[in-house]
């Protein structure tokens, strides 16, 4: 018990510090795009820690097992290294004791990833949908920026605010936009400003930008025969972005909804998540024998080596999840065949090393 203490200790203190690790880095790059989506005005600021909070399990999915695949080969090839391998085996530990060990450890860790990958992540997509579709909703100008020239309408108006008031009320506000070629019209600018402005609804649900006081200027670019018009109040249309969505992408559809699915789509997304929970207990047993070095040629020398057949197990199941979308695959064939491809390139590899052992053991029987 104390031995499976200290090993359970090591390996999730070290899980935790990498995902962490890693953890920061994903999720730093894809805050990035969302920060040049509110910038843009694409994204309102409000819902950007929401939305990074939402999809926190979505990233989770594959760090933890990859970070437990990790924790096992630095902890064990540290354990090699330093002989305490050698002196737990010379106490009588052998191979199957410590394969129990870990596998206890999974467990733990497989609990967590289902949790993660059948039950938080799709309830998380399930927001995230719902506030981007909100977003979709949003007018323009409920994304303003203060202070910044902003592009909008698919770039062709600039809008400009000083700045928003708690209420919603707009001060000092530019608009530049364009009026298309219509019959011998041509197309013309039209410039708009104001000491203030609000968002207003009439009885018909339409909404209306509603300016105070200011002008507005049309005309030719280049060309003296402008139109300027003083107002003390000016209503412009505003036009609302698409409807939410109703359909749902299959990573927010509920897990218990997916086990009575017959489409590919649907049948896919469960092997998957499925296979993720799958992923860990397999990676343990691989993680084991390769993490075995020689004291002599350092912890990380087989490092390398079995991050690259990890990520091509990682790849081959979302190769086949992709192969079993399109139809490639037949349904009932699933992802279990790329598990039980790893599954014997495990039993391989603890078969060789079994007979490595009696090998070496070969030239002691002559003496």
């Amino acid at each position: 018990m104390i031995l499976f203490r200290y090993f359970s200790r090591e390996i999730f203190i070290t899980m935790f510090a990498v995902a962490g690790i890693v953890l920061v880095i994903s999720m730093g790059w894809r805050f990035s795009g969302y920060l040049e989506n509110a910038a843009a005005g694409l994204m309102s600021r409000e819902v950007l820690f929401a939305v990074m909070a939402y999809r926190l399990p979505g990233f989770l999915e594959l760090i933890i097992p990859v970070s437990f695949f990790l924790s096992i080969m630095l902890v064990h090839g540290r354990m090699h290294v330093d002989s305490e391998m050698i002196v737990l085996r010379a106490c009588g530990m052998s191979t199957w004791r410590l394969i129990q060990m870990t596998l206890l450890t999974a467990l733990a860790v497989m609990m967590m990833t289902a949790m993660i990958s059948l039950w938080l992540k799709p309830m998380g997509e399930q927001r995230v949908e719902t506030l981007l579709g909100e977003q979709d909703n949003l007018t323009e100008f409920d994304t303003l920026i203060p202070g910044r020239f902003q592009m909008l309408a698919s770039g062709k108006r600039v809008t400009y605010t000083e700045r928003i008031s708690d209420e919603g009320e707009l001060a000092r506000v530019f608009i530049n936009d364009y009026k298309e070629a219509t019959g011998n019209e041509p197309r013309q600018a039209v410039t708009i400003i104001a000491d203030s402005g609000k968002t207003q609804v009439d009885g018909e649900g339409r909404r209306f930008l509603v300016l105070n006081n200011g002008r507005r200027y049309q005309g030719r670019p280049g060309e003296k025969n402008y139109q300027s018009i003083e107002y003390e109040e000016y209503g412009q249309l505003v036009v609302g972005g698409a409807m939410i969505k109703t359909k749902k992408r299959r990573t927010a559809i509920p897990t218990s909804e997916l086990f009575g699915a017959t489409g590919s789509d649907a049948v896919s997304e469960l092997h998957w998540r499925v296979g993720v929970v799958l992923l860990v207990p397999v990676i343990a047993l691989l993680a084991i024998p390769l993490a075995r070095v020689n004291p002599r040629q350092g912890r990380f020398t087989r490092l390398v080596p079995a991050m690259i057949l990890c990520f091509v197990y990682i790849l081959g199941l979302s190769g086949a999840r992709t192969a079993l979308e399109k139809g490639d695959l037949p349904l009932d064939l699933g992802l279990w065949w790329i598990h039980g491809i790893a599954l014997g390139t495990t039993f391989l590899m603890y078969r060789l090393e079994w007979v490595g052992e009696k090998l070496n053991k070969l030239p002691t029987l002559f003496r």
